[in-house]
């Protein structure tokens, strides 16, 4: 979209949003105005507030204050203005001028199906305006690339609709959308010519479900967000909610995910995901993020299962026949006997700095390592006899198989101690045999044992990034400011635990600061 939304919606997605945000965030609380203007068919719904209670902006305070340059109170407004600016003005926005006057309490961005005729999902950002004169700079930043606007009045609005974005300005809120329906959309919203999200049951029964005083707050309907029409549910799940809240040691993500599942398959993958994790011990411990997952073939099913027996979703069955026979015929793979057996489990996907290039290795747990064996050993045959090359060499008392699939490209995979590791090179997978052979494994490290214990528990799913490693491996790709780029890398690292309790997914995370 245009370059307010850039500029805006970068605020929430940047690692710069844990200084920036801390300005912002400097009074009181406020209440959700902009899910009255968004439409009530939204799949994703993303809110942050600019003003939020005194606790949580003591706790803000107290964790940009261990940012080098932001210790002195008496400086730190002028330094995150300084700060706002660099990072904003990269998308050719003067913050200080086009922004920072008008933006009030709240932005937000939600993502709506929409029509086909319309471009497919709509886009619509929201931000809170504070002062008159916000038309002026909207009207300036919208224009600075010469793109031209069409005026128009739509239910007592005045809309400017462009070629690839549209925006509206109502007393009290911006609305800028991918298209000029999706603009049209919130304004019939906004006046209750059509339903808001603010009068969705669901949508307020989710939010209900996170803690009231938060910082801001995500929401995803996940049967919308699949495109999965006339499903009540989504692999055992209707819709999730999290909620952002500050902390003394960090920034702390909350929410429940009601489980509802009726089909068996998906009740089986909920029950693993009170299992704890073990493929941490095998992952290298220079790792820069990772994620594992439980029961992955049995949600798979279960996803399936509905899509057949959802009228409007016989494309997509379609879809997975052709899949099913394209693996059997071009690869003599069969998909349902050899490989979703590898995912009944344990998965987990790694990404390890490999010296300067990034490796990403594949690692399964399933429940059954001999029938495992028989798989791969067939999925490996038929590969050969369709005249792939295959090599096998040892490491560490372990075979490791490598194939190249002409016009494809190459795998590489080992079967140790129960476990598949998987990967595009050889040296990836020999990296893991390698590190649990030692125990120099991410379960070992400091980084990752504190952020967990942060969280407060590390069972069912998982997710681990390292951001100030991150950060620093991507290096010049961010194109950051020395100054700025010192402040991120005080970021210290992501860590998501996601069990199974009860009826529902507990979701807790933690963004920590050195």
């Amino acid at each position: 979209m245009k370059r307010l939304v850039i500029g805006v919606t970068g605020l929430l997605s940047t690692a710069g949003i844990v200084v920036l945000a801390a300005y912002l965030l400097i009074f009181s609380a406020s209440a959700d105005r902009a899910a009255r203007a968004v439409p009530a068919d939204a799949a994703v719904y993303l809110n942050i507030y600019l003003e939020p209670s005194a606790g949580q902006r003591m706790n803000l305070y107290g964790l940009i204050g261990r940012l080098p340059g932001f210790a002195d109170p008496a400086t730190l407004e002028e330094k995150i203005h300084d700060v706002a600016q660099r990072l904003i003005g990269q998308t050719g926005i003067d913050y200080a001028a086009d922004l920072r006057p008008w933006l009030g309490d709240q932005v937000a961005l939600a993502i709506s199906p929409g029509e086909a005729s319309d471009g497919g999902p709509q886009m619509l950002l929201l931000a809170a305006v504070a002062e008159p004169g916000a038309s002026a700079a909207i009207d300036r930043i919208m224009t600075r690339d010469g793109i031209t606007f069409a005026p128009e009045t739509y239910r007592g609005v005045s809309v400017k609709v462009g070629a690839s974005v549209s925006y509206g300005l109502l007393d009290d809120l911006l609305l800028v959308g991918s298209s000029a329906s999706g603009v049209r959309s919130a304004i019939d919203a906004e006046t209750g010519a059509a339903p808001s999200l603010a009068d969705s049951a669901e949508f307020a029964g989710a939010l209900r479900r996170v803690p009231a005083d938060h910082l801001g707050s995500i929401y995803l309907d996940l049967r919308s967000l699949v495109g999965a029409g006339g499903m009540d549910q989504v692999g055992g799940y209707t819709t999730i909610a999290v909620a952002l809240v500050a902390e003394a040691a960090g920034v702390r993500l909350v929410g429940e995910v009601p489980f509802a599942g009726s089909v068996p398959e998906a009740g089986e993958a909920f029950a693993l995901a009170r299992e704890s994790s073990s493929l941490a011990e095998w992952m290298p411990d220079n790792a820069q993020a990772e994620a594992i997952l439980f029961g992955l073939q049995q949600t798979m099913t279960a996803l399936e299962q509905q899509i057949r027996g959802t009228t409007a979703m016989q494309d997509a069955a379609e879809a997975l026949n052709q899949l099913r026979a394209l693996a059997a015929i071009g690869l003599g793979i069969n998909v349902d006997r050899d490989l979703l057996p590898l995912f009944d489990r344990e998965a987990g996907i790694v990404l390890e700095d490999g010296g300067g290039q990034s490796m990403v290795q594949l690692l399964l747990r399933p429940s059954d390592p001999g029938a495992v064996s028989e798989s791969l050993g067939r999925m490996r045959d038929a590969l050969r006899d369709r005249g792939s090359r295959v090599t096998m060499s040892m490491f560490g008392g372990h075979e490791v198989t490598s194939i190249v699939v002409p016009e494809i490209g190459q795998v590489a995979y080992a079967l140790a101690d129960g476990v598949v590791v998987a990967a595009f090179e050889r040296d990836a997978v020999i990296a893991v045999l390698r590190a649990h052979a030692r125990g120099e494994t991410l379960a070992g490290t400091d980084g990752y044992r504190d952020a967990f214990d942060l969280v407060g528990a590390r069972s069912g799913h998982e997710v681990w990034v390292d951001v100030a490693g991150s950060i620093d491996a991507l290096g010049e790709m961010l194109q950051f400011d020395e100054e700025t780029r010192g402040i991120l890398l005080q970021v210290g690292a992501f860590a998501l635990s996601a069990p199974a309790r009860d009826n529902h997914l507990e979701i807790n995370a933690v963004l920590t600061v050195k």
